[in-house]
């Protein structure tokens, strides 16, 4: 078996092999390449240091890299690694990890970043064994808003640039997925509103893909609420799902589990210095 970075094979090779090493996961795989190929965009992921475990010319294994600043810090970012069955036990992340590291660190990365599920123990034990380290928890929520509030929040779509320009809260609370970088790389998908009170008080805003529900950030200004957010995104859509909600919002945590979203899962984020 050898290993190669992955910019020379077709991305629908490389999808195969994910569907294939992700049979029967926690939550099912979309098959679409279209999905996949916004999802690499979105995570900033460069194939070239991006590498693949080949046996005899096909793909077995792999680790997906999305490079980019988080928290100030050149990070690599795993945004997915998947062996297929019948090559499981033979410590191919661990041979991954060790082919990609020196290179990474060429690149300049300092630090290897990824999000597992809390019930992946088998997952979690192999990351700890090469030197992640758990940083924190992250909760997904997703389902319809319950009965509408008394409030109706004036709403009006806006530009990402001017609302990220904006001084809200920190950066910290957002995972890889959602930084400002994230949704810049596909601005096309997401839409973008402030959120205002009867007296034209700005309250906050939210950043949503209209198309599928997907609330990629929220925040709240100091005359608003999370309720009052949350019943404005109720007037542009009504089946939604948020991810990687940082444990340390118990506010907003509280404030979707009060409008009728279900805590669905949740993952652990880990580090590791290169």
């Amino acid at each position: 078996m050898e290993i190669k970075p992955l910019e020379n094979t077709p991305l629908y090779l490389i999808v195969n092999c994910l569907l294939e090493a992700f049979k029967g996961y926690f939550v099912p795989m979309p098959s679409d390449l279209l999905y996949w190929e916004k999802r690499f965009l979105a995570a900033r992921v460069i194939m070239e240091y991006s590498y693949g475990m080949f046996d005899n010319g096909q793909l077995v294994g792999f680790i997906i890299n999305g490079i980019d600043n988080f928290h100030s810090e050149p990070t690599a970012f795993n945004t997915g690694t998947g062996v297929l069955p019948n090559y499981r036990g033979c410590g191919i992340v661990d041979k991954l990890y060790e082919y990609a590291i020196p290179r990474l660190q060429e690149k300049g990365v300092t630090h290897c970043r990824l999000e597992v599920i809390v019930e992946n123990e088998r997952a979690i034990n192999v990351y700890q064994r090469i030197g992640f380290k758990i940083t924190r928890r992250l909760h997904c929520f997703k389902g319809s808003f319950g009965v509408p509030g008394s409030k109706n929040p004036l709403v009006k779509k806006i530009e990402h640039r001017t609302i990220l320009k904006g001084n809200y809260a920190d950066e910290i609370f957002y995972s890889w997925d959602h930084t400002k970088e994230a949704v810049l790389a596909v601005r096309g998908d997401y839409e973008s509103f402030l959120v205002f009170n009867e007296l034209q008080q700005e309250m906050g805003y939210f950043t949503v893909n209209p198309s599928t529900g997907y609330i990629a950030r929220l925040e709240r200004a100091e005359v608003g609420t999370y309720n009052d957010l949350l019943s404005a995104i109720r007037q542009v859509i009504g089946e939604v799902k948020m991810n990687n909600v940082d444990e340390s919002r118990i506010g907003l945590r509280s404030a979707l589990t009060n409008a009728g979203l279900e805590n669905v899962i949740d993952q652990y984020e880990m580090v590791m210095k290169t």
